[in-house]
């Protein structure tokens, strides 16, 4: 007989094995059962009742009247959502009831929820042109296709959060056919939430969010642009529906377990602790992989770690817009002015500092300083997010120029440019710098290029193996080798790098100090023909009609044919 507790574990798994069984059962029965009530006319105009129905069933029902509606927008919750029929709806029922029986004939032209999983979708950034470039792509392709916005922006409405996307994205949007569900729990998915344990924590916390997503309501197609993928299990198995992931970065990769693991001196028994704790982790991260039915990364080096880590899951790169087109002008011959620029925020993992100091190491072994008109003026260009990266800026200032006494002529630090300042930068600059260690992908490189600036960027992820790479401009694409005919810019490695003695990669790269020495001999012409070919490379590569065509290709032409 077995002892009590492991009879109690395994009733409690019986019962857990059994809800997860019956719950999408009960999904299909109560759409099912709602849908041939609203078709014959029941409890349509009786819209209290629609407040009295069961717990699990109010995602699903709520799914029907978006999928069936005249206009979807109707329906975007509140925090504390009210189940009802839109006044809309009511007062063109029959239209609403047209909807409803071509929804269910066999060929029906019906409606498809496409549910967007971006907690943050009003923050502006990068992942976020990547949500809203994707939501016009998904409504472009066909008029039947309807968005869900699951958010946790409170307090924002659907037509700010619109207004926003249009006035820094430029994107234009039909706002009829797209209903935000917001989000209380989001919290839980701040690294605040969880000062210790993060990880694991973060991870709890998005399937808690991802779990209040679909009791709120219940998509066609689950698609996380943001990237947590520990609430795909429970997506999967509670509403059987397929599931897209845009991955910007991996949760936890292989490097960081490397880096740890290859500690000089060996590992302490702290570090051993942590080694083991990521090394679950990771476990974890590989098994939620199993129920991605499409699976896309934003560059080769997060499509890697992404084949590495989910081995069942074909991944795609589907590179992020980045609106090339905007920034991309004609010059017939160079008149820009000799500044570097560094377009990044103001954080640590930017290592303004390392620029600095090489700057500093370049400018001492020059033999006149004052007057030299080959020496590119190094201009910092940023966003402070809190008074921490505030405060960082102005140890930076003072390590330029107190500690390495680089003239204020030839060293210049703005934050929180206008967005007219920085194309003004971009356009009249000649060189870009990135020192970033492995970012996944770059997009202030990008931008460097369409805009016809000179990079100079560390040599490792992104910038080195999608976005400066040899372009042979008679074939107008990638070129297989590297000559001085098919050169875009300029790597650089350091020291400081985690991985600069394990992978012996120095040898093979200059340091950034001797990289201003080279490309401040660099010619007129030289620095021309390397521009022209890096635009011609950016606007084929990472333009916004792009992103278009691949998402339809790799993304909905895929889920279309299953549908």
């Amino acid at each position: 007989m077995l002892p009590i507790p492991i009879t109690i574990i395994l009733v409690l798994l019986g019962i857990i094995i059994f809800a997860l069984r019956w719950i999408p059962k009960h999904f299909r029965l109560i759409k099912h059962r709602y849908m041939s009530d609203l078709k014959n006319d029941l409890e349509f105009n009786d819209r209290k009742k629609l407040n009295h129905v069961s717990f699990l069933s109010i995602g699903t029902i709520r799914n029907i009247l978006i999928a069936n509606s005249t206009n979807p927008s109707d329906y975007c919750t509140d925090i504390e959502p009210e189940l009802k029929i839109s006044q809309n709806d009511i007062d063109n029922k029959y239209d609403f009831m047209l909807n409803l029986k071509y929804s269910q004939e066999k060929n029906g032209d019906r409606k498809i929820l496409y549910g967007f999983f971006h907690p943050y979708c009003n923050a502006g950034g990068g992942g976020e042109k990547v949500l809203w470039k994707a939501v016009e792509t998904t409504l472009n392709r066909n008029d039947n296709n309807v968005v869900v916005i699951y958010t946790g922006d409170l307090g924002v409405t659907g037509k700010k959060i619109l207004a926003d996307v249009k006035k820094k994205f430029d994107y234009r949007l039909d706002e009829s056919r797209i209903a935000f569900v917001y989000l209380k729990y989001r919290y839980l998915v701040d690294g605040k939430t969880w000062p210790h344990l993060t990880l694991i924590g973060q991870a709890l916390g998005s399937i808690i969010l991802s779990l209040e997503a679909i009791y709120r309501c219940q998509p066609d197609i689950w698609c996380d642009t943001m990237g947590y993928p520990f609430g795909y299990p429970a997506v999967s198995i509670l509403t059987e529906v397929p599931i897209v992931t845009y991955t910007h970065y991996p949760v936890i990769s292989t490097d960081m377990l490397n880096k740890l693991r290859l500690t000089p001196g060996g590992l302490s028994l702290k570090q051993c602790v942590k080694y083991v704790y990521w090394k679950l982790f990771m476990l974890m991260y590989q098994f939620t992989g199993t129920y991605v039915k499409i699976a896309i990364t934003n560059s080769t080096w997060t499509n890697n770690h992404i084949t590495k880590i989910w081995k069942h899951s074909k991944s795609r790169v589907i590179f992020p817009p980045c609106s090339t087109e905007k920034l991309i002008f004609n010059e017939a011959e160079w008149k820009r002015e000799n500044n570097a620029i560094v377009l990044a925020q103001y954080r640590p993992e930017k290592r303004h500092d390392l620029i600095i100091k090489s700057f500093s190491e370049y400018l001492k072994r020059l033999d006149n300083v004052t007057g030299n008109d080959t020496i590119p003026k190094l201009i910092f260009i940023g966003s402070t997010r809190s008074q921490a990266d505030k405060d960082y800026v102005e140890a930076l200032s003072k390590e330029a120029y107190e500690k390495w006494e680089i003239p204020k002529s030839l060293l210049e630090i703005h934050t929180d440019c206008p967005y007219e300042d920085i194309i003004k930068y971009l356009h009249t600059s000649s060189f870009g710098i990135n020192a970033m260690w492995n970012e996944h992908f770059g997009i202030a490189v990008v931008e460097y290029v369409a805009a016809g600036l000179i990079p100079l960027v560390h040599a490792s992820a992104g910038p080195l193996l999608d976005i400066v790479v040899p372009w042979d401009l008679k074939l107008d694409q990638q070129a297989k080798t590297s000559s001085l005919d098919t050169l875009t810019g300029f790597f650089f490695k350091d020291p400081e790098d985690p991985d600069y003695e394990t992978f012996k990669t120095h040898n093979t790269y200059p340091r950034l100090s001797d990289l201003f020495d080279t490309v401040s001999k660099l010619t007129n012409e030289e620095k021309f023909n390397i521009s022209k070919r890096a635009k011609a490379c950016a606007i084929i590569k990472f333009s916004d009609s792009k992103f278009d065509k691949d998402w339809v290709r790799y993304v909905l032409e895929v889920l279309e044919e299953d549908i």
